[in-house]
């Protein structure tokens, strides 16, 4: 074989591997693009929530009709919250574990999940007003 077919060869066989490398990166770098950025940050969203739900809940339940427990409270605060995340992309779910008043001063205890499909966070919160 000539020195011209042979460097022909070896020129041909160096496209392939650095077409097969450049490909191969692109494809990772785009794999990773969709598990990063600012939507899998949940911390924007879970400082909305713990500013605003305890407001939210605290207004709904000095608000709240005669014979409205404090358990139906939290369900339609909890279903606002939810319904707006989930206009924003995110699922959750508020879980009520406990809530009690004493002489005017009202203690919930309960935790909430959520995700954005990548990330998944829950917190346990206890508040009392």
């Amino acid at each position: 074989m000539n020195n011209k077919a042979q460097l022909l060869l070896v020129s041909g066989l160096l496209m392939s591997i650095t077409l097969i490398a450049v490909t191969a990166s692109i494809s990772h770098s785009v794999n990773i693009g969709k598990h990063q950025g600012e939507r899998h940050d949940l911390t924007p969203v879970i400082s909305s929530i713990e500013q605003s739900f305890p407001l939210a809940l605290e207004y709904e339940v000095d608000n709240a009709g005669n014979g409205i427990t404090l358990s139906v409270s939290f369900d339609n605060v909890a279903d606002d919250f939810e319904t707006a995340l989930i206009s924003r992309g995110y699922s959750s779910a508020f879980t009520l574990v406990s809530a009690d008043e004493d002489g005017g001063t009202h203690t919930f205890a309960y935790s909430y999940t959520i995700t954005d499909g990548t990330m998944s966070v829950e917190i346990n919160k206890s508040i009392t007003f």
